[in-house]
């Protein structure tokens, strides 16, 4: 009871610690705690299973037997030789083991001695293990990308709204001295609409971006538990460390199992020994006399057991084949696949970055390119629609500067999932 009651404490606190999380290291950390994890872990247990029933067929078996018989004529209780029946015959008062009742009682054990397939089958098992473990990973790293490209994306949508909010400040400003410019006859009444369609376009855009961030919390919250108020901020730790791709460790895995399965297939063509063993104890009535009669009656032995034709064989070694032809094709569709998805990304990390940098550089021309167009519009140098393509300008070059970092953060966690990095150790 006390345990029970630590592990739910325990249980209690990790999900307090989720609810709060403040920081990506922590939110990742649930990935661990969820659903899918566990049954990614128990999948690796019955792999694990999968083995030790190989294990088991190699043991012995026994059994112990009861049974009560009634025949419509004497049967024999246990085998007689000749002579002893003849001196059975001869001799009325011994109880001769034949009866219409028989209580059985007994015990019988088998045990493989040598079935090749057995142990090819054992192997494959162990390849089967292997690929359950490297999903395992492999889905977990899979999860940590979805999060990590769901929270850059959040924080792109979060920068987006600060932007159009100050775009909308900035349009609100104008508007004051607008008004008071249409109040005195300086500007027509349209400058004012043309202003507030704008603002009413911005509220509709900032809509979108609310219904659009509710759909990416909602994600996290999906694969991590955690409700997040806001985003959390996302910092490189260290680079992604390249090497074998990982992704394709699980088809390797699983190429290797089928090879086996054609082993084991093959195999089933040669003798298998057993050694089998039983002893019979019965008692029953003697038909020719009534005597009551316990006899007892052990057998073992060693069997050696050749396939010579079971056709069910031979397909099952076909299906093999075209199993393993399965996974050895989808191994190399994913490899190559992958290969060109790896370089694909390493280039395009390259040239966000180099995106981003010129990204930073239009923002902060658009500020000053905006704050000249104030002037000037105050001044009547531009009229009202140049004046509103500055407000764009700038919005659209913050827009893209916080895509560009978001579209990163995507494909950094993209290529962590391929080279099989833990993103816990590369972002912060």
């Amino acid at each position: 009871m006390k345990k029970t009651v630590t592990t739910i404490g325990a249980a209690l606190m990790l999900s307090s610690a989720a609810a709060y999380a403040t920081n990506i290291t922590t939110l990742l950390g649930t990935l661990q705690h969820r659903p899918e994890n566990r049954l990614d872990m128990l999948s690796i247990k019955k792999s694990v299973l999968r083995q030790q029933t190989l294990d088991d067929k190699l043991l012995p078996s026994a059994n112990l037997n009861v049974g009560y018989e009634i025949y419509n004529s004497p049967n024999g209780m246990v085998p007689v030789p000749p002579n002893e029946l003849i001196e059975m015959v001869n001799n009325q008062d011994i109880g001769q083991p034949f009866s219409k009742e028989i209580m059985h009682e007994g015990a019988s054990f088998t045990w493989p001695i040598f079935i090749k397939s057995i142990f090819t089958l054992k192997e494959q098992a162990r390849f089967l293990n292997l690929a359950a473990r490297e999903q395992q990973r492999l889905s977990l790293i899979q999860r940590e990308a979805m999060v990590v490209g769901s929270v850059a994306q959040l924080r792109y949508l979060e920068a987006l709204k600060v932007a159009l909010k100050a775009k909308k400040h900035s349009i609100l400003q104008t508007e004051v001295s607008t008004k008071l410019k249409v109040k005195e006859g300086r500007m027509p009444e349209s400058a004012l609409f043309i202003l507030n369609s704008h603002i009413n376009e911005l509220d509709i855009s900032l809509n979108n971006i609310n219904q659009n961030i509710n759909l990416v919390v909602s994600k996290i919250e999906t694969l991590t538990g955690v409700r997040l108020k806001h985003s959390v901020p996302l910092r490189l730790k260290r680079n992604i460390h390249k090497g074998e791709i990982f992704a394709l460790k699980p088809l390797n895995a699983r190429v290797e199992a089928s090879k086996k399965g054609i082993k084991a297939a093959d195999e089933a063509y040669l003798p298998t020994v057993v050694t089998k063993g039983s002893y019979n104890f019965s008692q029953g009535d003697a038909y020719n006399n009534g005597n009551r009669l316990h006899e007892g009656f052990g057998s073992a032995g060693i069997y050696l057991n050749m396939p010579i034709f079971d056709r069910s064989k031979t397909t099952a070694l076909e299906e093999a084949k075209v199993a393993y032809l399965q996974e050895k094709t989808k191994y190399r569709k994913s490899r190559h696949s992958l290969i060109v998805q790896a370089s694909q990304l390493t280039r395009e990390i390259a040239l966000l970055k180099r995106s981003v940098v010129l990204a930073k550089k239009s923002v902060s021309d658009q500020k000053k390119l905006l704050k000249i167009a104030k002037v000037s519009f105050a001044n009547g140098n531009i009229t009202e629609e140049e004046y509103l393509r500055y407000e764009d300008a700038l919005a659209n070059a913050k827009a893209n500067f916080y895509s560009f970092q978001a579209k990163e953060w995507e494909d950094i966690a993209q290529l962590a999932v391929i080279y099989g990095n833990d993103l816990k150790r590369i972002v912060k």
